[in-house]
């Protein structure tokens, strides 16, 4: 599969996700005495659509071969906080006393999240790798 192609279906992936998020947000924190403000409800719904197609379709970096794990953590992390202030910006996510408290604890869930893959394919790289030895640890026997 070519990186175009993984790109839209990740980035397919990701607007769905957004979108499942800003409407699961949208009603936790809107009051049922509200009316219901379709206007608003869209923008939000677009807004966490793209800001899933930023933050997923963005982790295609890791997919440049000719880029370390560093540059391309760092790239994908700059890129979805940059994505995720401005949206946060245009739609009123977050008051401007606290974004510096967002910025930390979208700091911490980024390491985490970040920390949790290298465990799991560090893991997976060994299992490969020793699937790897016993193959030609038996086909030395063989031979």
């Amino acid at each position: 599969m070519n990186i175009k192609t993984k790109f839209i279906i990740r980035a397919l992936v990701g607007f769905s996700i957004g979108i499942s998020i800003g409407a699961i947000t949208y009603v936790v924190f809107t009051s049922e005495t509200e009316p219901l403000n379709k206007g608003y409800l869209l923008m939000q719904l677009f807004g966490s659509g793209l800001y899933g197609v930023i933050a997923n379709g963005g982790a295609i970096v890791y997919d440049f071969e000719s880029w370390s794990l560093g540059r391309s953590t760092l790239t994908h992390y700059i890129v979805t906080f940059a994505a995720m202030f401005i949206t946060s910006e245009i739609l009123g996510w977050f008051p401007h006393e606290i974004l510096h408290l967002i910025l930390l604890a979208f700091s911490v869930v980024y390491l985490a999240i970040w920390l949790t893959e290298y465990y799991l394919w560090k893991k997976e790289i060994a299992r490969i790798n020793s699937q790897l030895e016993l193959i030609k640890f038996n086909s030395r026997k063989t031979a």
